[in-house]
């Protein structure tokens, strides 16, 4: 079975999508791809990464060696790829392939079992499961 990981609240906190949005709503700022966040955002995350999921990622090794593919399935954007993966240390080859939806997972179907802390992403599977990073 695939297995699609959610990265900001289920594989680490949600503290810099939390950031992001706080800043663009306080400083009027849109999400589009020319919008001047993202130098600031990818600014903000290759300078912090944040702590990673131990417990998740072990669970989802265990799953990986029972025969299962593991897929980083998020909603960041595509040009943040490195400084993503980067955060992922020495878990990032536990992964068999990684998506950026660049904003546009919601309109995402992806096969397998979808991991995400966000409720309106779980139909985007074959199966959801909620899971809040804590």
């Amino acid at each position: 079975m695939l297995l699609n990981v959610d990265f900001d609240g289920v594989l680490v906190p949600n503290t810099h999508e939390l950031s992001l949005f706080e800043k663009c709503k306080r400083e009027g700022l849109g999400f589009e791809d020319l919008s001047p966040i993202w130098n600031w955002y990818e600014e903000k995350i290759s300078s912090n990464p944040l702590p990673l999921n131990h417990q998740l990622l072990n669970w989802l090794s265990i799953q990986k060696d029972g025969g299962h593919t593991i897929r980083l399935w998020t909603n960041r954007m595509y040009t943040i790829a490195r400084e993503t993966i980067h955060n992922l240390d020495n878990w990032k080859s536990l992964f068999d392939s990684f998506q950026f939806y660049s904003g546009h997972k919601l309109q995402s179907k992806v096969e397998g079992v979808v991991i995400d802390n966000y409720p309106k992403y779980l139909n985007c599977g074959e199966f959801g499961i909620q899971f809040d990073w804590r």
